[in-house]
């Protein structure tokens, strides 16, 4: 079948025959496709390389395309443009020295004849595919040495290897079950493990956010019960003291997301994609995804903007190999079934597209009598090992911490504690002082 792109391409077309094994040669300009002649052309006079999309077929039926340009950045320009609108068709480019210092097709032709012009194929480079790569190339990686990021949990982390480096991780759970506490406490974790991290909030004022992120840093043996003066609500607090030291631990290295500048998805992943490249973030939370506004969310399409929306979180982790964790609530359903995977967001699209799902549940108090701890930690989906373990943990209410039921303990120290300084207080004088 012949194809008249005459339109776009100069060339003869009664000298084109994309059976003969040269396949097409694609020329810098019209007088190296006249030194050429046979199975030769060029960009159209007064066209643009966006022309090429008119000239799909006519590419696609020769069996390779040769690109015989001395000059490099044309040549470059011209592969370029040739792997966009001929993707399925070898490229091939001539080995080095092939123009004996001539600057083109129809000069190297004037001094050697048709036989030097033929010699340039001789040896030709056979460009890479693209989108394509022999397994045969890929370096053997040894897991130990993937970067990751520990949940703070032995047993979990045991189980699925940490949070590497690209993955995406979705937490569900009943309202009220303790997600957002716990990957807030993972946050603190990662700072203190030297990884930055970065937080968008949709539910928390910042002010309540920094004072439930606090506690945690804290640790229960620095935090204060107070009793609130009006309604007599007992709360915990971090003395300004603590506090300082604690700003002074993760400062430069915890950012939360601003929401007076809007929460559509756009906005959120170009701050996201700020913190990564000014501060070195390494895990984002998204908490949660049902409170970003996403483009185009009709009701009828919701589910499918969520679906869409988790795929660029997903781009954005594998492109800066980060991690990002993010809250989706499942299906309203019979709250005493087990969650699975494909309750989440309405949609299994989801949680397809992840690379985690962990599911969180707080047990009534009857069934925490029974089974000794106060909340289950499942792992629905991981891609890494295919772990599906329960872990059982309790809560320490004054730090907001949880820890692993039995053997844990919610006094871990974290790093700004082995560099705090030594609180100055004033000692009252009553008169029974020595000095």
């Amino acid at each position: 079948m012949s194809y008249d792109v005459t339109q776009w391409l100069t060339y003869r077309p009664e000298m084109m025959d994309p059976a003969l094994p040269s396949g097409l040669w694609f020329c810098s300009d019209l007088l190296d496709v006249q030194a050429v002649d046979i199975n030769a052309a060029c960009l159209g006079l007064g066209c643009s390389w966006e022309d090429l999309k008119h000239c799909r077929d006519f590419l696609a039926q020769y069996k390779s395309i040769f690109v015989p340009v001395a000059n490099e950045d044309r040549r470059g320009e011209i592969i370029q443009q040739l792997e966009s609108y001929a993707p399925s068709t070898p490229i091939l480019t001539p080995r080095d020295g092939a123009f004996h210092g001539c600057g083109s097709i129809h000069e190297l032709r004037d001094k050697g004849g048709i036989k030097a012009v033929d010699g340039l194929l001789y040896g030709a480079k056979e460009r890479p595919a693209q989108g394509l790569i022999s397994l045969s190339d890929i370096e053997q990686t040894d897991m130990s040495d993937v970067p990751c990021v520990l949940s703070g949990f032995p047993e979990l982390d045991r189980s699925i290897g940490g949070f590497y480096a690209g993955e995406v991780s979705v937490w569900t759970g009943r309202r009220g079950e303790g997600k957002s506490t716990l990957l807030g406490q993972m946050l603190v974790e990662s700072i203190n493990q030297g990884f930055p991290v970065c937080a968008y909030s949709g539910e928390l004022p910042k002010w309540r956010f920094k004072q439930w992120v606090s506690l945690q840093a804290a640790g229960p043996d620095n935090v204060t019960a107070k009793i609130d003066k009006y309604s007599g609500k007992p709360f915990y607090s971090v003395s300004p003291f603590i506090q300082s030291q604690i700003d002074g631990w993760w400062r430069d290295k915890f950012f939360l997301y601003d929401n007076q500048g809007g929460s559509d998805e756009g906005r959120i992943l170009s701050i996201f994609e700020y913190a990564c490249r000014r501060y070195g973030c390494c895990m984002y939370l998204l908490d949660n995804l049902m409170t970003a506004r996403l483009s185009g969310a009709s009701d009828a399409d919701y589910y499918r903007a969520q679906s869409e929306f988790t795929g660029r979180l997903v781009e954005f982790a594998k492109k800066n190999e980060c991690i990002v964790h993010l809250v989706a609530h499942p299906r309203k359903g019979d709250k005493s079934s087990r969650l699975e995977a494909d309750d989440v967001g309405g949609s299994g699209d989801v949680t397809n597209r992840v690379d985690n799902v962990f599911s969180l549940k707080r047990l009534s108090e009857k069934e925490a009598e029974q089974n000794g701890f106060h909340s289950v930690l499942s792992v629905l989906k991981n891609r890494a090992y295919g772990s599906t373990i329960s872990v059982g943990l309790d809560f320490n209410e004054p730090s907001r911490r949880f820890y692993k039921s039995g053997t844990g303990s919610p006094r871990k120290k974290l790093g700004w504690e082995y560099c705090k300084q030594q609180e100055i207080r004033e000692v009252p004088r009553d008169g029974t002082e020595p000095f």
